[in-house]
Formats: structure tokens, sequence, C-alpha cells
């Protein structure tokens, strides 16, 4: 039985992928509720499309435009609701629904960002970074409303209101920061290869701490991966460090076969590093090592299980990565934050070894990956030796 359970978990996990996109489907009930709770004095909605309409009022007249949008941020997809007046202008900007990492919309709530859109017209380019600013450390979440708001007023701009909307020049963004994450990853797959190199592991930890912790705040989690399999994908312009980080961890596993990542790069395993470098104390795991084991696999299980169900890679953010990298959370996640790094200092790298369902869900794609190269070789020998018997003959 134990020898199926990998393959009845897999079951589970494809079903519960099937089960959440079957039942996230928008119908039209759908769209009209979410009009409904935009604008509730409407008497009705007359469609321009199948997610923008204009609200009339009992004497038919045109109350306003509205629609609904949706684009991903960082955790996963956000439905904005956009309303205009009769002459175009952005009145209001709702999030109706989300599947983002909550902080982040707690954050973009708070710095007041949506005050932005108020009189804003529906032919203005309504662009990230060009007449709507973002709030730093939710970069993602804000452009993804900013493009959810420019859907709807651009085509209410064009349809109704025959207006040509202003397009903004948007370039991939390739600076400092995309250059140096790059050779920081590249740096680290030498890292492990050279005996001269990985003297350094400790002070590379620290460097990736600065910079992938503190600096950037990206590491990898677990609501990326799980966003990378619901094919909730940014686009490479708009996000181009997403996609460094994520082939700079995965790309590797795939090349040698080894989860470099977790020993080399994770900035929360260098800061475990660092706590158990204080403290000089290595409790041994010893015979629970195998338990923790099991509770990292369950872990992993269960986020992937409550993200593909949910189609919402935000349920797997209970990682403490951005809580302490980009000090933000909840209490229950400063709470671990605090349990962790305090058992650090008497177990290495503990949150490492016994709860992180990133570190093992890499390793089981190195472990894939090897034996996948396994397999391949002995193909390959058998071929080989099958031509050498026949040059014999």
């Amino acid at each position: 039985m134990k020898k199926f359970l990998p393959l009845i978990a897999i079951i589970v996990l494809v079903l519960a992928y099937g089960y959440g996109h079957y039942a996230s489907k928008f119908d039209a009930n759908t769209v009209q509720k979410y009009y409904r709770q935009m604008l509730p004095s409407a008497d009705k909605f007359e469609p321009i499309n199948d997610r923008i309409a204009k609200a009339v009022g009992a004497d038919g007249d045109v109350l306003a435009y509205l629609g609904i949008s949706s684009h991903v941020g960082y955790g996963g997809p956000i439905l904005v609701g956009t309303v205009l007046s009769t002459s175009g202008a952005v009145t209001d900007v709702i999030i109706l629904e989300h599947k983002e990492t909550p902080s982040y919309i707690n954050k973009i709530i708070k710095a007041g960002f949506f005050r932005q859109f108020a009189n804003k017209q529906a032919g203005d380019a309504l662009s990230f970074d060009y007449d709507i600013e973002g709030v730093s450390g939710a970069t993602l979440s804000t452009r993804a409303i900013a493009l959810s708001v420019q859907d709807v007023a651009h085509v209410v701009a064009l349809e109704d209101l025959k207006v040509t909307p202003k397009k903004a020049e948007v370039k991939w963004n390739i600076g400092m920061q995309e250059i140096i994450i790059s050779l920081l990853f590249v740096l680290s797959v030498f890292m492990p290869r050279f005996k001269q190199l990985s003297r350094f592991r400790f002070q590379f930890l620290i460097i990736s701490i600065l910079i992938l912790g503190f600096w950037l705040n990206r590491s990898i989690s677990m609501a990326q991966i799980s966003a990378l399999f619901l094919g909730y994908l940014p686009s490479p312009g708009d996000n181009l460090i997403w996609y460094i980080v994520l082939i700079g961890v995965i790309g590797p596993i795939l090349f040698t076969g080894k989860n470099i990542y977790c020993n080399y790069v994770c900035p929360f395993c260098g800061l475990q590093e660092i706590t158990h470098k204080i403290s000089r104390i290595n409790l041994p795991m010893g015979k629970y090592l195998k338990w923790f084991r099991l509770v990292k696999e369950i872990l992993l299980f269960i986020v992937l299980f409550l993200a593909f169900i949910s189609l919402n890679p935000s349920v797997s953010s209970f990682e403490p990565f951005g809580t302490m990298f980009g000090l933000n959370g909840s209490s229950y996640q400063w709470y671990l934050l605090f349990i962790i790094l305090l058992a650090s200092f008497f177990y290495r790298r503990f949150w490492c070894f016994a709860f992180c369902p990133v570190g093992t869900f890499l390793d089981k794609v190195a472990g894939l990956t090897r034996k996948i190269k396994s397999i391949f070789s002995r193909t390959s020998s058998i071929s080989n030796r099958s031509v050498d018997v026949n040059n014999a003959k």
C-alpha cells in the first residue's frame, strides 16, 4: 500500500485541479451578481460585451458604465470591478474577489492606491508606471489592478464613447535588479562544482539574504509554484524577475539533478545558518527526522491540494519568507517566524528539515530528474551493447 501512496496523491491532486477549474467558471448570473454589487441602484444592465455593461435606471437613462476584469498579481488573479460615469470618468474601483496574498492587498489599501483612479478618463492610458504609480512591496498586485481597470475603461471608450484611448509604450524592464539576480543564480550553479568556491557557501548565503531576501524579497514560495501549475503566469515584460527566479531555481535542478537553491541560494536557509552560528548549538533530530520528513510530504500535498481546488495560490503562503524579508504578515505568520528562528538556534536549518514544502518539492523534482537520467543512461548503455554485439557478428 505504501508504494502506491505517491500515485494516489497525484490522482487526488489532478481531481482537485479539475474540480477547481469546473467550479470557478463564470456564467451570466455570476457577472450580473457582480454588477449588482458594484451598482445596486441600477434597474438593469445592458451588455456591451460579456463582462462590461451599461447600468440603466428605472427611467431608462444610463446611470454609468461598469465592468469586471482579472489579471494575475504575485500569488494569483485579482478580479477588479470598475465603474465609470456617463462622461467616461472613473468613479469607483473595487476588488470583487482575489486569490492574491492577503498582506499585499492590505498594503495596497493602506497606501491609498485606488485614489489615483479618481476622475481618470476612459481614454487615458491608465498604464502602470505611466499615469498610475504602484505601491512598493506590492508591485505585481498594483500592476494587475491597473491592467484590469484599463481593460474595462478602454472598451467603454472605444465602443460607447467613440474615443480612441491613449497608449503607453511599455518596454521590457531589464535593469540592475534583473542583472544582479541573474548573476546570483549563475554563480550558484558553479558553487558546488568547485571546492574553491564551495568554501564560501556561507558568505554566498549572506549575499543572497541581502539581495534575494531584503532587497528584492523574491524567495521562491509555494504560492509561486502553485501559480505555475495553475497557469497564472505574469507577463515577462511586466515581471521578468518572476521568471528569472523560477528558471534560476528549477533550471539547475533539471540540468544537474541536484537541489542547489536550498543549499546555496535560499535566503531563509542563510538566516537559519546565521542563528546556528550565533548559538553554536546543534541538537540532533535523531529518530524524529523521518517523522519530520513525513510532515513535509503531508504539508506539500495539503498546500497543493488547497491551491488546486480553490484555484488560489495564495492559500499556500503560510511560509515565513515574506514576513521576514518584507516585514509584512499576519499575526500567526509573525508567531510562526519567531518560533522557527528560536528553534533554529538549537536545530540547524530547522525549517528546512522539518517543515519547508518548497524544499520538499524541489527535492522531488531533483529525484525525478535523476531517475529519468538514469533510465536514459541505462537505455543508452543497452543500445550501445547491442550495437557492439551486432558489429562483432
